[in-house]
């Protein structure tokens, strides 16, 4: 029985993930709150240093947008939808939807300040900043 709880454990722990908020190379932050992410990510702010920020957010399927919900947003995804159609007559519109971390990476390079977020281990070898970390499980 001992064993088979240390390998549940052991197994839990490898799949369990590291979720980054990354920024582009020159995003004028080295690093932000999590008041600051979920700020941006709701468009209550959409200006950094002067700058529009482009805010980019995975397909509502996805698991890093799971995770992202659940331990940046800290909100379900009903609860989402119905701050967007609020949001929407006060004129703010949701991030924008990428489809995949090779998208998501194209962005960070092409539009600054750009942000999003993207699992830790998809960072390597990439010039990104990376601003805030979080687990997910």
């Amino acid at each position: 029985m001992r064993y088979i709880v240390v390998a549940l454990l052991f197994c839990q722990l490898l799949f369990a993930r590291e979720l980054v908020v990354v920024g582009n190379s020159n995003f004028p932050k080295q690093s932000l709150s999590l008041q600051e992410i979920q700020s941006i990510f709701l468009s209550k702010k959409c200006f950094i240093d002067g700058k529009r920020v482009l805010v980019m957010n995975f397909e509502v399927n996805s698991s890093l947008r799971r995770c992202f919900e659940k331990h940046i947003l800290k909100k379900s995804q009903a609860s989402l939808e119905r701050y967007w159609r609020k949001a929407y007559y006060k004129g703010k519109r949701p991030p924008k939807i990428v489809t995949s971390k090779e998208m998501l990476f194209l962005y960070l390079q092409t539009v600054q300040p750009s942000i999003g977020y993207v699992d830790a281990n998809a960072t390597s070898n990439r010039e990104v900043k990376v601003l805030y970390r979080v687990g997910c499980d």
